[in-house]
């Protein structure tokens, strides 16, 4: 192989365009659009938070109530129960056999002899009431005396 002669070439280079320089502007303040905008970031934050707190306490406050309303409606219950209670003891006490049945097992009380019976005659004025007399319905004889003692 044959290698090819070395030549110069002059080669004319081409002026570099000359670049302009622009002066700087001087560098006005940004405007405070990432402040702005974390400021009002911060707000909506801060509305949400508030909004939350208002929907948690508000469902506190109902629970709360909800809790009394159970409580009074279980004293309610009992008040209803106990005031059933009394009817019925009420009731059993009017009855005029339970009363004598009582007053004959508890008491040892009897209906009154036809001698134990008094009639008392009230003074129809206040000044009277003194002189009033007891007068009995039947007088008692001897033979009264002698029975009752003999019971």
């Amino acid at each position: 192989m044959v290698v090819a002669p070395k030549r110069q070439y002059q080669i004319e280079r081409l002026p570099e365009p000359r670049r302009e320089v622009k002066p700087k502007a001087k560098a006005k303040p940004r405007p405070r659009t990432n402040t702005a905008r974390m400021v009002k970031s911060v707000i909506l934050v801060a509305l949400w938070f508030a909004m939350a707190f208002l929907v948690v306490s508000r469902h506190a406050t109902i629970s709360e109530n909800h809790q009394q309303i159970l409580e009074l409606e279980k004293e309610l219950d009992q008040a209803l129960k106990q005031t059933e209670l009394l009817k019925l003891e009420l009731a059993a006490s009017e009855d005029l056999k339970k009363i004598e049945e009582i007053a004959k097992n508890q008491l040892h009380m009897d209906y009154p002899d036809q001698t134990q019976i008094q009639y008392v005659e009230l003074p129809e004025d206040e000044g009277e009431q003194e002189q009033a007399e007891v007068v009995k319905h039947q007088e008692m004889d001897i033979w009264d005396l002698i029975l009752r003692l003999i019971d």
